[in-house]
């Protein structure tokens, strides 16, 4: 989840390959997207997560059917601390405030790392997940290409993460630092060219997911008086090695969306990603006088980042 920084080509031309270019229209389009490190730069991140789960029974379980909205805002900031002489960044992430708002049928309550509100049942066990967050800081080794060659999480932070609910494990906190960075082809691009990163994923119940993402460019867009590079991105999964007997499978799923990158800068601008999954949980009764689950549950949700350099 943790993008970096990039470096910008300008390509001289002499007349010669202007007589070129003349006769390949489409070379003009050709350009480098990169991560552009700065020692000792902040950026800070805003997350913005809504989520709607829709529970439907159809076995013979007397559970009702009901619906969940979440909304979850989260403050992260970057700074890179050093980069080496190959050029491999040292980026200091802290999780500055998670806040989490939540309405369902068992309950609604409101939990803010930034206060200590006591809360009560479902929010209590949530609250124990994402207040250890608050402060965890963590050192994420990026290139400039977006590949991340090493997460570093300190013992304190680990403990924090032990102390949870297991909400964020410390596996779960390096797959989503390690994997969810946006990655660049390391060679010149065309408009409506693809490329894919692909990454693997430990995710009980389900087993190990298989999480592929094309992306495709489709080149510049003026947008608040900034020439920004729009990027789209389909993200497929698949379970690779499901759990046996868990009863629970993935039935469909379908995400994507659009990022827009400042090359000069080196740094996503923003972004917007949507997703919809429908997972099924089947568990016939082995008892005849107990009833059999068959639970459907379709999630959708609306992710918006926005990365802003401090001054």
């Amino acid at each position: 989840m943790i993008p970096r920084a990039c470096l910008r080509i300008t390509i001289a031309l002499t007349a010669f390959s202007l007589i070129a270019l003349g006769l390949c229209p489409n070379c003009l389009a050709q350009k480098t997207l990169a991560w552009k490190f700065r020692k000792g730069s902040v950026t800070n991140l805003l997350i913005e997560q809504d989520t709607n789960l829709q529970l439907e029974n159809a076995g013979t379980a007397k559970l009702a059917t009901n619906q969940t909205q979440q909304l979850q805002t989260t403050n992260i900031s970057w700074i890179v601390k050093d980069i080496s002489p190959q050029g491999l960044a040292s980026i200091e992430q802290t999780l500055h405030r998670v806040q989490l708002d939540l309405k369902s049928s068992v309950g609604n309550f409101v939990v803010d790392t930034s206060n200590n509100q006591p809360l009560t049942g479902l929010g209590e066990v949530m609250a124990k997940g994402i207040r250890p967050l608050a402060g965890a800081r963590f050192l994420v080794k990026t290139k400039s290409d977006g590949e991340v060659a090493e997460v570093v999480i300190p013992e304190d932070v680990k403990n924090k993460l032990n102390e949870g609910s297991g909400a964020l494990s410390v596996a779960g906190l390096k797959e989503i630092a390690a994997n969810g960075t946006l990655r660049f082809p390391t060679k010149l691009i065309d408009v409506g060219e693809n490329w894919t990163a692909q990454y693997d994923m430990d995710m009980p119940p389900f087993g190990k997911l298989i999480v592929n993402t094309t992306y495709q460019y489709l080149g510049e867009e003026n947008l608040t008086g900034k020439v920004l590079d729009r990027i789209k991105a389909t993200t497929a999964v698949r379970v690779a090695d499901p759990i046996s007997n868990s009863g629970l499978k993935l039935t469909s799923q379908e995400s994507g969306g659009m990022v827009w990158f400042d090359n000069s800068r080196g740094m996503i601008d923003h972004s917007e990603f949507k997703q919809e999954m429908s997972m099924k949980l089947v568990k016939p009764s082995q008892d005849p006088t107990k009833p059999s689950l068959d639970l459907k549950q379709v999630i959708k949700q609306t992710m918006k980042l926005r990365y802003t350099p401090q001054q």
